[in-house]
C-alpha cells in the first residue's frame, strides 16, 4: 500500500471503490486523474489520486496505486458475514477515514464509483463531509431515486449508464467525465479558496415555496440590505431537513422559517415530508428564529393518478402535471397546530423562548388560499390560528398577529425587521439603515 502524507501545495482526491469487483475501472479512474493533472496544473503532481478500497476483504492485487484497504480497519474479532453486515461496517469505517483525512489537510475530494452496495456502503461517508467539499458518486442507481445516497447534501451523482464491470467505450468516458468533474471541483475550489471576500454580518436561513415566494424575496431584499447573507431552502422534504442540519452545525445566525409546509406532508403522508425532527433546530440552538404557516393549506403530492384514494373526496388542485395539492382541512391545522407548539415548546432551551416567535398572516398562508385562490378556506386558517394561539399561551413564545396575506410585502418585510433587531439584541448592536 502507498503511504499519504500531507504535503504542502498538495492536493489529494480519494477514488472510493471496491477493487475486488471494480479494480480495473478504479485504476482506469487513478491513472487519467493523474494525467489531468499534469494537463491542466502549473505545478506537476500537485494532485495526487489516492485509490481506497471498500472492498469485503483486501484485494488481492499489490498494486502500489491502491492506497488503502478499509477492511484493514475493522477489529480482527468483528466478522463480517452478509452484506447486511458489509454496508454498515465498511461504511462506518470509511467515514471515520475520509473525515480524519479531511481534518488533517489530506483529503481535497472524493470520487466514489459503485453498483446498489457499493454506493450505500459510501453514502453516510460522502454525506460526512461538509457541504462545498468536492465530491462525486459515479453509480449504477443513479437513473432512479437517489435520495439514500445524498440525502440532503450537495453530492454530485452521475449515471454509469453501463454496469461498472469490464472497461469499454462507453464506460471509459463515462469515467473520464466523472474524473473531469472531481479534479476541475479541486482544482477550482483551491483556487477561490485565495479569493478574500468580505463576510456578512449575518447569516440567516430562510424556507421558500412556489406560493409563498414573493413574502420570501420581500423578507431577503430587507435582510440583504442590511448586511446579511440570506440561504434560502426549498420546502422539499430535503430542503427543510438540509437546512435542520445547519442549524444545528451552528451555521446560522437566526432563522426566518416562514414556509412550513412540510409539516403538513410528514403529518398526512405527502411526498415533500422533512421528518420528524423538523422545526426544532433553532429551537434547540437557542437562535433567534421567526417561524410562519407558509403553504400550511396545502398537502403536497405527485401526478393527479397518484393521489391516494382517501383523498378523493378533498378539494384538489393539479398545479402542473408532476404536482397535485390537497387542501388541509379544519381537522388537519388543528393539529398542525398542536405539532408546531409541541417542537418549539418541547426543544426551547430555557431562558431563550424569546429569541423565537410565531407570526400568523390572518388573511392567508399562500398565494392560492388568498381572496378568490382555490384554496381559500377561512374556517380551516382560522382553526390554525387558533390552535397555535392556544398551544403557546404562557409559553413565553410570542405570537405576533397581522391582518394581512402571507405574501403581503408588509408581513415579510415585518419579520426580516423583527428578526434584525432579535439578531442584534444580545449585543445592542442595531442592524443600519441602508
Amino acid at each position: 500500500m502507498a503511504d499519504v502524507s500531507s504535503k504542502k501545495g498538495k492536493m489529494y482526491i480519494a477514488i472510493i471503490g471496491t477493487c475486488d469487483t471494480k479494480l480495473d475501472e478504479l485504476l482506469y479512474l487513478h491513472e487519467y486523474i493523474t494525467g489531468l493533472a499534469r494537463h491542466y496544473d502549473a505545478s506537476p503532481g500537485s494532485i495526487v489520486p489516492i485509490l481506497i478500497d471498500i472492498g469485503r476483504a483486501q484485494a488481492s492485487s499489490d498494486d502500489s496505486r491502491v492506497t488503502v484497504s478499509i477492511s484493514s480497519f475493522i477489529p480482527v474479532g468483528k466478522q463480517i458475514k452478509s452484506r447486511h453486515d458489509l454496508i454498515p461496517t465498511i461504511g462506518c469505517a470509511l467515514k471515520a477515514h475520509l473525515l480524519h483525512l479531511a481534518k488533517n489537510g489530506m483529503l481535497h475530494g472524493a470520487l466514489a464509483v459503485g453498483g446498489s452496495c457499493g454506493s450505500s456502503i459510501v453514502a453516510e461517508a460522502l454525506q460526512a463531509l461538509p457541504i462545498g467539499f468536492p465530491k462525486v458518486l459515479l453509480s449504477t442507481m443513479a437513473s432512479g431515486d437517489v435520495k439514500p445516497y445524498i440525502g440532503c447534501t450537495d453530492i454530485c451523482v452521475m449515471y454509469s449508464v453501463v454496469d461498472i464491470a469490464g472497461l469499454n467505450t462507453l464506460l471509459k468516458g463515462v469515467l473520464q467525465n466523472a474524473a473531469a468533474a472531481i479534479v476541475g471541483m479541486v482544482l477550482f475550489k483551491g483556487l477561490t479558496a485565495a479569493i478574500k471576500e468580505p463576510l456578512p454580518r449575518k447569516k440567516v436561513a430562510m424556507t421558500m415555496f412556489g406560493i409563498t415566494t414573493p413574502a420570501c424575496n420581500a423578507a431577503r431584499s430587507v435582510l440583504e440590505q442590511n448586511d446579511c447573507e440570506v440561504y434560502v431552502f426549498h420546502a422539499t422534504g430535503s430542503g427543510g431537513m438540509a437546512m435542520e442540519k445547519l442549524i444545528l452545525d451552528n451555521k446560522f445566525d437566526g432563522v426566518i422559517d416562514l414556509t412550513t409546509t412540510e409539516l403538513a406532508d410528514e403529518a398526512f403522508g405527502g411526498v415533500l415530508s422533512a421528518g420528524s425532527e423538523r422545526l426544532k433546530g433553532a429551537a434547540k440552538m437557542g437562535i433567534p428564529a421567526i417561524i410562519s404557516l407558509g403553504a400550511l393549506d396545502c398537502i403536497n403530492f405527485g401526478p393527479r393518478d397518484t393521489l391516494p384514494e382517501r383523498y378523493e373526496c378533498r378539494r384538489i388542485h393539479v398545479h402542473n402535471s408532476a404536482v397535485t395539492l390537497i387542501r388541509t382541512s379544519i381537522e388537519d391545522n388543528r393539529f398542525l397546530g398542536e405539532v408546531i407548539c409541541d417542537r418549539l415548546k418541547g426543544n426551547a432551551v430555557a431562558g431563550s423562548e424569546h429569541r423565537l416567535s410565531v407570526w400568523l398572516p390572518l388573511k392567508s398562508v399562500s398565494s392560492i388560499s388568498e381572496e378568490g385562490g382555490v384554496f381559500r378556506d377561512g374556517e380551516a386558517d382560522a382553526a390554525l390560528y387558533g390552535s397555535i394561539k392556544m398551544g403557546l399561551q404562557g409559553s413565553k413564545i410570542p405570537v405576533v398577529q397581522k391582518e394581512l396575506d402571507i405574501n403581503d410585502p408588509q408581513f415579510a418585510e415585518g419579520m426580516a425587521h423583527a428578526l434584525l433587531e432579535m439578531m442584534y439584541a444580545d449585543k445592542n448592536q442595531e442592524p443600519e439603515d441602508r
